[in-house]
């Protein structure tokens, strides 16, 4: 069965909200991360979290808590109050629209499925969904858990999961999007197809290979472009055995790969655009991030360009996953 057309409207902006919160999410942890305040909050407290210290002697009780951490006594031995306060606020903040979308998600989805507006697939989707948010939270604080070592950095391999399980939430809303409507598709392009799947996989890879460089710093070390240091590749490259473990804990390796990546994605969009299986737009998108990755390179990673890189990675993730549903499907689609 079809929906309504003004139904279909409804939750078409419901969904589309739920986008831009996710968006917001990613971009506010990605702030966190670049202002050192992911471990500002040792503990994780999914229903009393929710309420900020109010008094003085709360906020002298988490700052307690935080000078018993390694990241204090090895990192910010000696921090004010007040600039706990911030990196605090900035934790909470990312926490507190975590719960704000699980909240976004659940209410309007249990009044759409009482009022029957809700098809089969969008019930799966929204309950999938749903699953998908609660497991991405316990992700966070996995991943906030393995910084409060004696240690003061989070895995890096917990982080990119972390951002990879964002990366899909935001495809399963894309995809539930699409689906809303019946769409009259042309005929299906077997080139356009291959080339949006190997295009969307190559911006995972490249998403992947971000989260490695900020999860192992490796942005802060060859400043320099178009060479790492007047080298293309850095001689230390491999300097781990065996030689694989390059490719995940060597600092100057993985921010070579991330780098690589970005050129590939690159090229795959001049070959969309030449093809006409993409807009300009797209293309459009592609090169400034690009350069935007550059200027936060140089610039050695300021909070604010990181932040905005982050974001961009996010607009051309959906980009190519909405190309890739559109070259996927070759007839008209029909909701049951």
């Amino acid at each position: 069965m079809k929906i309504q057309s003004s139904k279909s409207t409804v939750l078409t902006y419901w969904l589309w909200g739920l986008f831009i919160l996710i968006l917001a999410m990613i971009m506010l942890g990605g702030a966190t991360r670049l202002t050192h305040a992911g471990l500002s909050i040792i503990e994780w407290k999914p229903i009393r979290g929710i309420v900020p210290p109010l008094t003085l002697s709360d906020w002298m009780l988490e700052f307690t808590n935080y000078q018993k951490t390694p990241e204090y006594l090895l990192v910010n031995k000696g921090m004010s109050l007040d600039d706990f306060k911030f990196i605090f606020w900035m934790e909470f903040s990312h926490r507190f629209l975590g719960r704000l979308i699980g909240l976004y998600l659940v209410f309007p989805m249990v009044f759409f499925w009482i009022r029957g507006v809700l098809t089969k697939r969008l019930k799966c989707t929204s309950v999938t969904m749903l699953i998908l948010l609660g497991f991405q939270g316990f992700l966070g604080w996995y991943m906030v858990k393995s910084g409060l070592t004696q240690d003061p950095m989070v895995s890096p391999y917990r982080l990119a999961i972390h951002l990879l399980m964002a990366f899909v939430l935001v495809g399963t809303t894309l995809n539930a999007i699409y689906h809303l409507k019946a769409q009259n598709l042309t005929e299906k392009n077997a080139g356009a197809n291959r080339w949006s799947l190997i295009n969307l996989s190559l911006i995972i890879i490249t998403v992947f290979y971000g989260a490695l460089v900020a999860g192992h710093k490796a942005g802060l070390i060859y400043n320099t472009f178009p060479l790492m240091e007047g080298q293309w590749l850095p001689s230390e490259w491999n300097f781990h055995k065996p030689l694989w473990i390059n490719f995940f804990e060597n600092h100057a390796m993985i921010q070579f790969m991330h780098r690589q990546l970005a050129y590939l994605v690159t090229i795959s969009a001049c070959i969309g655009l030449y093809k006409r299986w993409i807009t300009q737009w797209y293309g459009i998108v592609i090169i400034g991030q690009v350069a935007l990755g550059i200027i936060t390179l140089l610039y050695s990673v300021p909070a604010a360009l990181g932040t905005l890189h982050q974001g961009c990675a996010v607009i051309i993730f959906s980009i190519a996953f909405w190309t890739y549903m559109t070259n996927k499907k070759k007839s008209t689609i029909i909701l049951k």
